[in-house]
């Protein structure tokens, strides 16, 4: 539709009106006309409005009422009430007399008025604490005396009438209203006399009469009769009279304290392996170096005396039930231990259709379908030989004859047959092979060269092919087998190893070393001429500096220190 004039457009009746429905509105600031949302519009006017500009006619509360949560705590002073504004019914029970059965612990505000049913009392709360205001049935009296003003209460409760007076003497002497002292007579103001008091008893309060037994007067001021020289530094053991005050004292002595027993506390001596100091510090008797040892003797007493290290021999044989973590180095295995029944699974072999990733160096791999073994080098799969899946046997060969001497049933269905000579190569027979029996001379169509036993004939479907293994099986020798230089063995075969072993090794039964043998954390035990459970063992204590023991130029036996003259000798 066309654009119309505001005074033209339709009129929206206010039931109807949303809080997205839009208002035109002028934006001085941007001197351009805006529409706004009648939320945002009455959301943010308000703010806008002149303090002190709406009249209170225009409000309208809840039910014309502001209800009591909307006033402000203590907000409604005597400022804010007109006369007769506030009837009895605005006001709600309890706020100007509280009517309870105990009085509360405070007012809601100073000037509350509060009647408490139990007593039939008036209170009035001013801010700190309630005021009596009248007691029920009772009557009082101000009458002004020389000696001051008193105060006659008078209240009636049933048949009976109770009259209690007090004076108001602040500005005379101590007096009160009494008759005469110790005696009946008329009623007159004076001060207290001590026949106007009741003696006190163990059960009642009265006077007292300071007599001595411990006690003095001094002026006003009861005090301790009792005088002795003061102590502030030391403990004493005190005499005490019959009042319980002290009249002497000394220092604690021995003899004063108990001899401690198995079941009773006291005082105790140092014995065996214990002494005390000149400040009283019990302490040890014995010395040792500190430090941390394996191995210590001790004393009677249970006192470490010496510590040395602990030996090989100190140690008893565990089962090996008791080892439950950690593991063995290869040197604690002993050598042939691992037999078949030690060996898990997988461990030596590995099998599967595709090659898997290797455990360890020298670990085999066998695939079942082409029956091809290989072996893990550390880098890669080396085949190993000739699969048995990949070729297969047809016979064997005299090479003295060149003939067959014997076929299996494969060979004999390839067209292999015992007696006579090798087949010409074809596809037939592609991957078959015999073993040579005999040595001599090859005739075609076998190669025509030297064979040994057990060299193979392979037919590859056009021609045999010879595989030595008479070379690599029989005249193998240590000198061709690698070896890799370790330690003090520089050879680099076999054979060139095991001849530097040999000539640097030590026999068994004796020998001459040119340098020195050097003995880590171990003994020297000599067996004797008899094997049996006992060895003589030389050994020594763990060295804390480099130590030389020198055997003199001499020819004799060794003494112990046990065999020393004494001077018995």
């Amino acid at each position: 539709m066309a654009d119309l004039r505001i005074t033209e457009l339709a009129a929206l009746a206010g039931a109807n009106l949303a809080a997205g429905d839009l208002l035109a509105i002028a934006d001085i600031s941007a001197s351009e006309t805006k529409k706004i949302t009648v939320t945002d519009l009455v959301g943010n006017a308000t703010t806008l409005i002149a303090d002190a500009t709406i009249p209170g006619a225009k409000i309208l509360f809840s039910s014309g009422q502001i209800a009591g949560t909307s006033i402000a705590t203590g907000g409604i002073t005597a400022t804010q009430l007109a006369n007769d504004a506030v009837t009895a019914a605005k006001i709600d029970n309890n706020t100007v007399c509280q009517v309870l059965a105990t009085l509360p612990v405070s007012g809601g505000y100073v000037g509350q008025f509060a009647l408490d049913t139990d007593d039939d009392k008036l209170y009035l709360w001013d801010g700190s604490t309630w005021r009596t205001i009248k007691a029920s049935g009772s009557a009082n009296t101000f009458v002004s005396t020389s000696a001051g003003i008193v105060n006659i209460d008078v209240s009636v409760s049933g048949d009976q009438v109770t009259i209690a007076a007090t004076l108001d003497n602040s500005s005379a002497a101590a007096q009160f209203l009494a008759g005469p002292t110790s005696a009946a007579g008329a009623v007159s103001y004076r001060t207290i006399a001590a026949g106007d008091l009741p003696t006190a008893t163990t059960s009642a309060k009265g006077a007292v009469v300071v007599n001595g037994n411990g006690l003095t007067l001094s002026g006003d001021t009861i005090a301790i009769d009792n005088t002795v020289a003061a102590e502030a530094s030391d403990y004493h053991i005190v005499q005490y009279d019959a009042n319980g005050l002290v009249t002497a004292g000394r220092t604690i002595i021995a003899a004063d304290v108990p001899v401690a027993t198995s079941g009773s506390v006291g005082v105790v001596s140092p014995g065996s392996g214990l002494n005390v100091d000149g400040a009283g510090a019990l302490g040890h008797s014995n010395v040792v170096a500190s430090g941390t040892a394996t191995k210590f003797t001790f004393d009677a007493q249970g006192h470490v005396t010496g510590t040395e290290s602990l030996l090989a021999t100190d140690i008893p044989d565990l089962d090996a039930a008791k080892i439950t973590t950690g593991t063995f180095a290869s040197a604690r295995i002993g050598a042939g231990t691992i037999n078949a029944d030690k060996i898990a699974d997988y461990t030596v072999s590995l099998f599967g259709e595709t090659q898997p990733t290797a455990d360890h160096i020298g670990q085999f791999f066998f695939n079942p379908l082409t029956r091809d073994l290989y072996l893990w080098d550390g880098n890669v799969y080396q085949p190993v030989g000739i699969s048995a899946g990949e070729i297969i046997l047809a016979g064997t060969y005299d090479a003295s004859t060149n003939q067959l001497d014997s076929v299996t049933a494969e060979g004999n269905a390839a067209g292999f047959t015992t007696g006579s000579a090798l087949p010409a190569a074809a596809t037939e027979n592609n991957r078959y092979y015999v073993v040579v029996s005999q040595s001599g001379t090859g005739t075609a169509p076998a190669p025509t060269v030297t064979l040994e036993p057990p060299d193979i004939l392979l037919s590859n479907g056009t021609s045999y092919v010879l595989i030595e293994t008479s070379e690599t099986i029989t005249a193998q020798i240590a000198s061709n087998v690698g070896f890799t230089p370790v330690g003090s063995i520089g050879s680099t075969n076999v054979q060139g190893a095991i001849a530097e072993v040999d000539s640097e090794k030590v026999a068994k039964a004796g020998g001459t070393m040119t340098g020195d043998l050097v003995l880590d954390d171990c003994n020297l035990v000599f067996e004797g001429s008899t094997a049996n459970d006992y060895e003589t063992t030389l050994t020594v204590t763990d060295p804390t500096a480099d130590r030389t023991i020198t055997f003199q130029d001499a020819t004799g036996t060794v003494a112990f220190t046990s065999d020393l003259d004494d001077g018995t000798f």
